[in-house]
């Protein structure tokens, strides 16, 4: 069984396409998603997380307060490198499990890992082929902005700090245009998946 790594940075359309495939007998494992998981309340990590970033990220409730750990974090790169340390080898274990009770599915046509670090933490070592989705600039930009009502500035911001399309690109096995709309991404899934 084939496992393909999805990646693109912010505003590609990982998502959407994601959802394509897992209609289509795929199944998903979203990074994303498992990085919601391992820090709700309660779990061992969250704890992990308020010992190395203070007690000021975590909300009344108990959850982890996103915006006060991206505030403390996205000027300061040892912070950010610490929190993926602590973040990225935990959410590789949860994949691992999650590729293992996959391969046991017989109706699975393949996994896919959909992760928009997927080159940044090795995760493309577990994968036969990657898939990078891109999209111009001003499409992510307006894309992220309608999904999230963020301002434009903000998500520039965001889309600087990942790690640049072109180093993708060397990288990755197939690049996907997404500029297009939903329609035209979903041709050109169904065309890739035909051929694998």
């Amino acid at each position: 069984m084939k496992i393909i790594g999805l990646t693109g940075g912010i505003g590609a359309g990982k998502s959407t396409a994601s959802k394509y495939l897992a209609k289509n007998g795929y199944a998903v494992i979203d990074a994303d998603q498992i990085a919601r998981e391992v820090v709700e309340p309660g779990k061992p990590l969250l704890a992990e997380l308020r010992q190395a970033f203070g007690a000021e990220i975590i909300k009344t409730d108990g959850s982890l307060d996103r915006k006060a750990l991206a505030a403390i974090v996205f000027e300061d790169e040892a912070g950010r490198r610490k929190l993926n340390r602590i973040m990225h080898s935990n959410i590789i274990q949860v994949i691992d499990k999650r590729i293992e009770a996959s391969c046991r599915q017989e109706t699975c046509k393949g996994i896919i890992i959909d992760a928009p670090l997927l080159f940044e933490t090795g995760l493309e070592e577990k994968c036969d082929q990657t898939w990078l989705l891109v999209a111009d600039w001003e499409t992510r930009i307006r894309r992220v902005c309608a999904r999230d009502g963020a301002a434009p500035q903000e998500v520039e911001a965001r889309i600087k700090s990942q790690m640049d399309d072109e180093e993708k690109r060397k990288r990755a096995d197939l690049v996907i245009d997404n500029s297009g709309s939903r329609q035209e991404l979903e041709q050109k899934l169904k065309t890739v998946i035909a051929q694998l």
